[in-house]
């Protein structure tokens, strides 16, 4: 409703600013917009939430201390979900009888998120803090240290570094800084454009904090290529071996994607129906293994050996 014009003191959420510039989604700069006109307003000095309404009003000192105010709200808002959240944390705890259970650990996935809107970063931080991996032993969530739209800098990198954290880049790329820095820190960033693939890592990054790599030093891994049921042996993974050796008396687990599948010991080995202790890069096999039959085709078997 109404008309925005270069020059006009606004409010939106928890940001305030005056309207510099103007442009259309062709990119050309207006003088003024009219009502269902989208266009890029350059001008806030922060960056409102999806949804929030662009009010103009008179007096930009007025509408800069509403901003403030909206913000303090929603930072009350924020502490006092919180504070409900351990009050009903406190409240399961005397109900369960006061006890903790120390024997469970819990771990976290340290992420950054840049994205192109912020309705992509809320969806990606709801999707990604609601995710949880568990077993009897440990629980592994999700930690979203930081936040926000605009390509990856070099800050955000360092901000990854400090805490280890994988930065998640949803329809954003880097800027040369950050891409340099990034190398010389060793900090991963992921590029995405599709949720469910996002996702899909990062099932497979918690799965490996919930079961770290088994022990041993990694030796080699091999692929599986077919799928073979011989009566009382059961079912054989015909396997071909990519990298490095596989060793019968290692230890290994099974990848399908990212997502771990089996950890645990190799049953029989054989190579042109003889049975090896070892299979080289190059060479073609057959395995199965202990407790474990569940095999696909694509699965990527890694194998681990002690150090003697």
């Amino acid at each position: 409703r109404g008309t925005l014009r270069i020059g006009d003191p606004f409010i939106a959420g928890g940001s305030s600013g005056k309207v510099r510039m103007l442009m259309n989604d062709k990119g050309q700069r207006l003088e003024e917009a009219g009502p269902s006109v989208p266009v890029q307003v350059i001008g806030m000095d922060g960056v409102p939430a999806a949804g929030d309404m662009l009010l103009v009003g008179d007096d930009e000192t007025v509408l800069r201390s509403l901003a403030d105010a909206r913000n303090k709200i929603s930072m009350e808002k924020k502490s006092a979900a919180f504070d409900t959240d351990l009050r009903k944390q406190m409240a399961a705890l005397i109900e369960s009888g006061g006890t903790i259970d120390m024997s469970r650990e819990t771990r976290e996935v340290n992420v950054l998120i840049k994205a192109d809107v912020q309705g992509s970063v809320e969806a990606l931080k709801n999707s990604l803090e609601a995710m949880i991996s568990e077993d009897e032993i440990c629980q592994v969530k999700v930690k979203v240290l930081q936040s926000g739209i605009g390509d990856v800098t070099k800050s955000d990198v360092s901000i990854a570094a400090v805490s280890n954290a994988w930065v998640i880049a949803f329809n954003v790329a880097a800027n040369m800084q950050a891409m340099d820095e990034a190398r010389t820190r060793d900090i991963e960033i992921g590029y995405y454009s599709v949720v469910y693939d996002m996702l899909e890592e990062m099932e497979g990054r918690m799965q490996e904090v919930l079961s770290p790599t088994p022990d041993g030093e990694y030796s080699g891994k091999a692929e599986v290529k077919m799928l073979f049921d011989i009566g009382k042996v059961g079912k054989v993974a015909g396997c071909a071996c990519v990298d490095g050796d596989i060793v019968k008396a290692g230890n290994v687990r099974v990848l399908r994607g990212a997502k771990i599948v089996f950890e645990g010991r190799i049953k029989t080995l054989k190579h042109l129906k003889e049975d090896v202790q070892t299979i080289n890069s190059g060479m073609e096999c057959g395995m199965n293994f202990f407790d474990w039959e569940e095999m696909e085709e694509g699965d990527v078997v890694e194998c681990y050996t002690m150090s003697k």
